[in-house]
């Protein structure tokens, strides 16, 4: 829990600063208040808060005084200025000298949520701190999945028989009107793990913001975004939603973050219709880039359902690099192109072109949005339209793309694996050079490393096929028989040198993965 000093001299406003965020709920916690600078800088010592939270205008000693004192004092305590637009240029100074972040008053709750989250060391915390719904950890997970087996293989009855909008949107409803909003954070060359930290706040954040006449859901996709399903009770109340609440939210992250937000609405009529509402929106945000909110309501798609779904599987088999089923979807495709012979005179590229620019335009999309440029996965003076464009037949066309996919696939699983080996070999070499302090921890670990614990825990155990736990375990039993084998330190001492405080419990455990007491293993026994 991420602990926060806000320091304000005016009662009201940190009577507001207190109940205006569900503060727990993001992984924050106001641990004291000061009302002015100089209480502030007494209760520093006694609190210690890794966030101090400050007005600047205060007597005795005010906030940018105060924020001076702590960022040479206390320089792993951050500070944010909370400032009036008549004390902007206090504010920048106060950046140059070490303040983190300022918000200018009257600020919405959700720039100071982003202000706070910008802190990169505390990004993880956050996250992990975060508490369950109050509907409970079980119902939000049954009703995650049902939701993504609505939008990804169109699931509208459970297996008993009964609807899935039953659990969903439960109550008497006269008509089914559907409305998907797809959010998607523009982040290139950022890491996945960030990205999908940053969308999860963005969508706590806009949860109890959407004012409907019904009920909605919020929840990530496999893709990378946030999706919210709304219900509304009347079709006319569907249409005359304007979204004002995303163009908001888009404005906030613009400001705070420095970030686009792509955003998507698209109209299902049914419960059955909401998976081709979401690929609509899905096509929309890869085709179209920038933070806005665009409506698909009114708009009629051209390309056909079938369409939709091989573009959704060639996404997926890319996200989750399965070469395997990427070459099944691609021969989907062709065999698509060839069965429109049957009803055209035409080529069968030339008859469904747009099957294979999507095609490309989604392997092109996945490679800006990881960071990475075409030249780096292909080398010098790679073009797709030169490659296609000279391709002698169909068939050969066919080959050429999927060669492109598969050196993707090649490049991507590549550079995780390097990826992976660096965080365990890195978190390998830490633990080799600290197992003797008694209260190391996967988040010393992790800070240390300035990875997610999740993230540091993942890599760990998928390049050294075990926890991070176990290692270090390991490697202080092999330390102990050492110490035991090769030297005659008392049994007590090499508990402590090798991590140990209490000499009972390094016993317990010694047994355990030896077999053998301590005192038998240094007998030879």
């Amino acid at each position: 829990m991420i602990r926060i000093m806000i320091v304000d001299d005016m009662p009201i406003f940190l009577e507001y600063l207190r109940g205006c965020i569900d503060w727990e709920s993001y992984g924050f916690q106001i641990c004291c208040e000061a009302h002015d600078g100089r209480e502030a800088l007494e209760k520093l010592e006694e609190y210690y808060p890794d966030v101090v939270l400050t007005d600047i205008t205060m007597p005795y000693l005010n906030g940018l005084e105060l924020s001076e004192k702590i960022v040479k004092d206390y320089p792993d305590i951050s500070v944010i200025l909370i400032t009036g637009n008549n004390e902007f240029e206090y504010a920048r100074k106060a950046v140059k000298i070490g303040v983190c972040d300022y918000i200018v008053k009257p600020f919405e709750k959700e720039e100071l949520i982003l202000s706070l989250l910008k802190l990169q060391d505390n990004m993880g915390k956050a996250l992990e701190n975060t508490t369950n719904e109050s509907t409970g950890g079980d119902t939000k997970n049954r009703q995650e999945e049902a939701l993504r087996a609505l939008i990804y293989a169109g699931v509208t009855t459970k297996a008993d028989g009964t609807s899935v909008a039953d659990e969903l949107f439960p109550g008497k409803w006269e008509e089914e009107n559907y409305l998907v909003a797809l959010l998607r954070l523009e982040m290139q060359g950022t890491d996945r793990e960030k990205q999908m930290n940053w969308e999860s706040m963005i969508g706590r954040m806009l949860n109890g913001r959407l004012e409907i006449d019904g009920s909605y859901h919020i929840f990530p996709d496999y893709e990378n975004h946030m999706v919210v399903v709304m219900r509304f009770k009347r079709g006319k109340d569907m249409e005359a939603y304007k979204g004002y609440e995303f163009t908001d939210l888009i404005q906030v992250v613009k400001n705070q973050l420095n970030l686009n937000l792509g955003v998507a609405l698209a109209w299902g009529h049914s419960l059955a219709h909401v998976r081709k509402a979401y690929d609509r929106a899905l096509l929309c945000l890869n085709k179209e880039k920038g933070g806005k909110l665009r409506d698909l309501r009114k708009q009629q798609e051209q390309i056909s359902y079938a369409s939709l779904d091989i573009i959704y599987r060639l996404n997926k088999d890319l996200e989750t690099l399965q070469m395997g089923d990427l070459e099944n979807t691609i021969n989907t495709l062709w065999n698509q192109l060839h069965e429109n012979v049957k009803t055209s005179d035409n080529d069968p590229i030339i008859s469904d072109m747009n099957l294979v620019t999507n095609a490309v335009s989604i392997l092109m999309t996945n490679i800006i949005n990881s960071g990475f440029t075409t030249e780096q996965i292909y080398g010098p003076g790679f073009s797709p339209e030169k490659i296609l464009g000279s391709a002698e037949s169909v068939d050969e066309m066919k080959d050429r793309i999927l060669d492109m996919y598969r050196r993707r696939i090649l490049f991507e699983t590549d550079r995780q694996r390097t990826k992976e080996g660096d965080v365990a070999e890195n978190a390998k070499a830490y633990i080799e050079a600290n197992y003797q302090n008694n209260e190391l921890s996967v988040a010393d670990i992790a800070k240390a490393l300035s990875v997610n614990q999740t993230y540091l825990r993942k890599m760990f155990k998928s390049r050294m096929n075990m926890t991070i736990s176990e290692y270090l375990t390991q490697f202080r039993m092999q330390e102990a028989r050492r110490l035991l084998t090769t030297t005659d330190h008392k049994l007590a001492l090499i508990a402590e040198e090798v991590g140990y405080s209490d000499v009972s419990y390094f016993s317990n455990v010694f047994k355990k993965f030896y077999g053998l007491s301590p005192r038998a293993m240094s007998k030879g026994e």
